[in-house]
């Protein structure tokens, strides 16, 4: 990756971690509203190109998104959760069918933990949505600044 897209990616993940802090649950209907914009502009892009089937089915999803997108987010956060379920015991179960093993103690307990926050969370999204959800948009957000300043600062490994 080129020093200006690492800089970009890294701004780019602070900017969401900052906008899930201060927007919580909000957040997900403006990402909705965003994703139904982009799309209604691809769509355009591919009438442009004359590529009217794939432009009518962008435009008329990125319409939908943006008219009824906050009616949709509950069903979102439940889909979300499902995946993050199915996520976290997979890697549970990865780990502990390879053994993993890091080279430092904290490594280890990394690589178990971050499965079990998976599925604590999503535990939480299907069975106590109102009151989790900003808990989760706020531990997400905190992440997501994380991994934001650490692409900056630290030094990715050359492939």
């Amino acid at each position: 990756m080129k020093t200006s897209e690492k800089v970009i990616s890294a701004v780019l993940t602070i900017v969401l971690g900052v906008l899930c802090l201060i927007m919580k649950s909000e957040a997900v209907s403006v990402a909705m509203t965003i994703l139904g914009a982009v799309l209604i502009v691809l769509g355009a892009l591919d009438l442009l190109d004359k590529n009217v089937p794939f432009a009518v089915v962008k435009i008329v999803i990125g319409v939908l998104l943006i008219i009824f997108g906050w009616t949709i987010v509950s069903a979102v956060l439940y889909i979300v959760a499902a995946l993050l379920m199915i996520y976290g015991i997979l890697t549970l179960y990865n780990c502990i069918r390879f053994k993993v093993k890091g080279v430092r103690p904290i490594d280890t307990i990394i690589a178990y933990a971050a499965p079990v926050i998976c599925i604590v969370i999503a535990f939480f999204l299907f069975f106590n949505q109102r009151g989790t959800v900003d808990w989760v948009f706020i531990v997400s957000g905190i992440f997501l600044i994380l991994e934001g300043i650490l692409m900056l600062f630290v030094p990715s490994r050359k492939q």
